[in-house]
C-alpha cells in the first residue's frame, strides 16, 4: 500500500518538479534602459529602470525662471534592494516583447 501512494504522488509531483523557476532579471524586463552615458561595453551592467523616475530639480528656476530640470531613473541595482519598489523577486517586471522581423515587400528581404 505504502509503494502505491509513493508512486501515486511521484506521478502527481514530477510534472510540477520539472518546471523551473527562472529568475526575472531586469536585462528582459520592458522598463529596463541601457545606461548611454556609459560606454557601450558596460551600460546593461548600469541599467536603469524607466518605472522609477527621480526628478532633479533646478536649483537656480527660482532665480532666473529656466526649468533645467531632467528625468533621471533608478539604477536597477537599487530597484531590485527595496521591497517597496520591485524587490528581489522582481514585483513589477514585465518581459520585452520581440520585436517581429518586417519584410521588405518590394524586395522580398527580411
Amino acid at each position: 500500500m505504502n509503494i502505491i501512494f509513493v508512486i501515486v504522488s511521484l506521478m502527481i509531483l514530477s510534472p510540477f518538479s520539472a518546471m523551473q523557476i527562472k529568475p526575472k532579471f531586469c536585462i528582459d524586463c520592458k522598463f529596463f534602459k541601457k545606461d548611454s552615458s556609459i560606454s557601450s561595453f558596460d551600460n546593461n551592467k548600469y541599467g536603469k529602470c524607466t518605472l522609477f523616475e527621480n526628478e532633479r530639480g533646478n536649483d537656480n528656476f527660482l532665480v532666473d525662471g529656466i526649468d533645467n530640470s531632467k528625468k533621471e531613473y533608478t539604477y536597477c541595482s537599487i530597484a531590485r534592494k527595496y521591497e517597496d519598489m520591485c524587490g528581489k523577486e522582481g514585483k513589477f517586471y514585465e518581459k520585452k516583447r520581440k520585436e517581429k522581423k518586417r519584410k521588405n515587400k518590394i524586395f522580398d528581404i527580411e
